[in-house]
């Protein structure tokens, strides 16, 4: 009896087993659902965390653009505008989103550019810089207001020369009376009539001759003392070049002297005066015709840059010069000729300033002499943002 209990017992304790370990998976199952359900809690709770800043990361770049103080607008390959900032909105007003940036310029803007920036009727104006947008096709400009900036240069030059004419007046009353008083002293004779008929003639001509380098003095000293403040036209490249043959013609032929003019940019239009100008080329060029002794040859190369400049190079073969004169080439009153007034190639600068131009010289003695001009202009600028939009075209092609 007792053999047959136990092995009964031992028979239920085998059956319960399976039940017991099915409970025990079940807590354990249990357990672990309660520690799922908490895990996805506390993620709910970070992600509504993190949702925010998150957002606000996503606002920063916008937020950036806007805080930018010039205007910023993003172009397309096909130059529509697709984004802007709020400067840039308030700037051009709308409609602005996917309209082409010529049309916008053409609303916006005055048609004619301001020393080679944009103008507003209000009179507010506007430098632009142009930079590839890089990950995609299209461009990034950038407006900015240098209306202040303009009028304190503008300024700042006028002081300058107002001081430079204080040095000029000296000098001046020197350089006049030299030739005044041998145009005196030719006079004389043939007022008083000593001399011959001839020798009056002669004597009349050297004092008309004299006449007229005072009067070339006092229109040099004139343009410079007005800091090449001039009334401006616009006008093309082909007129300049065209005027500049013509005013040299007689001195090149008398010379025997050789004129070399190429010219890149035909179709380009300047906002300026047009006589200021092609005094300060005619200037060089007279100045190249002196230094050449044997063989004079000029050569004036034209071409748009691109930076939005249009590039004029004089270049002749005459001494040239050392660097110490080059330090002093534009310096009022400083010349290396005997009977020269000194004011040539001041006036050529302050003429070259004043249309918002630089003036840079390179020469060797033995090696002649070159002249390089940057003036704005509308033409190059609009060259500029073609061109590089071409560029990132054949780039990604």
């Amino acid at each position: 009896m007792c053999t047959n209990r136990g092995v009964e017992s031992q028979n239920q304790r085998e059956d319960d087993q399976p039940a017991h370990c099915l409970q025990q998976a079940f807590e354990q199952f249990n357990r672990l659902s309660e520690r799922l359900n908490a895990s996805v809690d506390q993620i709910n709770q970070n992600v509504d965390r993190i949702r925010p800043a998150s957002a606000a990361a996503e606002q920063a770049p916008a937020q950036l653009l806007d805080a930018i103080p010039g205007g910023v607008v993003a172009l397309d390959r096909h130059g529509l505008v697709i984004e802007a900032n709020a400067s840039a909105r308030e700037l051009l007003g709308a409609p602005l989103y996917q309209q082409t940036w010529r049309d916008i310029v053409r609303r916006v803007f005055l048609p004619e550019l301001d020393q080679g920036e944009l103008k507003t009727a209000d009179g507010r104006q506007f430098s632009i810089s142009t930079r590839p947008l890089g990950y995609i096709p299209g461009q990034v400009l950038l407006l900015s207001e240098v209306t202040q900036t303009r009028e304190l240069q503008r300024t700042a030059q006028q002081n300058l020369h107002l001081v430079t004419m204080g040095k000029m007046m000296a000098s001046l009353a020197h350089q006049i009376r030299t030739p005044l008083a041998s145009a005196m002293l030719y006079l004389s004779q043939c007022v008083d009539g000593v001399a011959d008929a001839q020798t009056s003639q002669a004597f009349c001509r050297k004092a008309l001759a004299r006449n007229r380098h005072i009067e070339k003095l006092i229109n040099d000293m004139l343009v410079f003392a007005h800091g090449g403040q001039f009334v401006t036209t616009r006008f093309s490249i082909n007129e300049l070049t065209g005027d500049l043959r013509e005013q040299l013609s007689p001195q090149l032929q008398q010379r025997g002297a050789l004129l070399l003019l190429e010219s890149q940019a035909r179709g380009v239009e300047l906002q300026g005066n047009k006589d200021a100008l092609l005094g300060a080329l005619a200037n060089l060029c007279m100045n190249a015709l002196q230094a050449c002794s044997e063989n004079p040859r000029i050569k004036i190369d034209i071409a748009t840059t691109r930076r939005g400049l249009l590039s004029i190079s004089v270049r002749d073969n005459g001494c040239g010069m050392d660097r110490e004169t080059r330090a002093h080439i534009f310096d009022p009153f400083f010349s290396t000729k005997t009977d020269g007034t000194g004011l040539g190639l001041a006036v050529v600068r302050a003429v070259i300033e004043s249309h918002q131009g630089r003036i840079a010289v390179f020469s060797r003695p033995g090696r002649g002499c070159r002249f390089r001009i940057f003036l704005p202009c509308r033409q190059a600028m609009v060259t500029q943002i073609s061109d590089s939009r071409e560029n990132e075209t054949e780039e990604r092609s």
